[in-house]
């Protein structure tokens, strides 16, 4: 039975006062917990409404291959990215936003040229590609609501707005139409030191892939893609918690760095 609005109304409630306390839980209650991802985007749209903050884009999640093995039907997932918390490389976070359990991803993003508009057929790859002004290297500061996020079930995650908090973009991918976006070298550093390599090339996601479906997801949910808006598409390095570390950069061979400090 799919979730009723009154439930969903009430998980998003809960997870509403996690986001504004900057805290973590351990889960919902069985009764208003979603059990699939039809569930979860009635609980992230009653989420988002009641977060009420100004989008700069959308985010992926869970794209690569081994993640959506784990996902099943439920995957992958998706959420709205907050222009409060999107900037460019150096930008900075505050301490208390984004707090010790941030999840740091360092991915490939594009920003889109023109506006994709809601419509009832699906975007084929050629025509969001037609779209896209640039692919930029970018880090997503994921900020989960739930503890131990890695281990809870899909749909709280993607009832969670995916973790959506901060993005940080970077300079453009020189001829990104014709690299394979795969085999980018990444380096995350935490405080001058190493911390994460790019994944190997079988873990990686399927960019484009990954850009068309966040597309066609949001267009479903009669959700317009807008001029300018960004659209990142899953960890290409693996993702490390943030901890007490305040200089994060994410060092792409042969493209330049993208970096953000956190403020105490």
């Amino acid at each position: 039975m799919a979730l009723s609005e009154e439930a969903a109304a009430q998980a998003a409630d809960i997870i509403h006062g996690a986001f504004d306390a900057r805290i973590t839980i351990d889960g919902l209650p069985a009764d208003v917990a979603p059990a699939n991802a039809a569930d979860a985007i009635r609980v992230q749209e009653a989420l988002l409404a009641k977060i009420g903050l100004p989008g700069a884009g959308f985010k992926a999640g869970f794209t690569n291959p081994p993640m959506l093995e784990k996902a099943g039907p439920d995957g992958p997932m998706a959420g709205v990215m907050f222009r409060e918390f999107t900037g460019p490389s150096g930008t900075s976070f505050k301490r208390a936003d984004v707090g010790p359990g941030a999840l740091i991803e360092a991915e490939v993003a594009f920003r889109m040229a023109r506006p994709l508009p809601v419509r009832e057929a699906a975007y084929s790859e050629d025509e969001v590609l037609e779209a896209v002004e640039s692919a930029l290297i970018a880090i997503e500061v994921a900020v989960p609501r739930f503890a131990d996020p890695l281990n809870q079930p899909i749909p709280f995650l993607a009832a969670d707005n995916g973790a959506a908090l901060g993005f940080v973009w970077g300079g453009d991918i020189p001829d990104w139409q014709d690299r394979d976006l795969k085999d980018l070298a990444i380096t995350l550093s935490f405080d001058g030191e190493p911390v994460s390599e790019g994944m190997p090339r079988e873990a990686r996601c399927d960019e484009v892939w990954a850009l068309t479906w966040t597309v066609n997801h949001f267009r479903a949910r009669g959700m317009e893609i807008g001029s300018g808006a960004f659209i990142t598409t899953g960890a290409a390095a693996t993702p490390k918690p943030l901890g007490h570390a305040s200089d994060v950069v994410a060092s792409f061979a042969g493209i330049g760095d993208v970096a953000f400090s956190v403020e105490d």
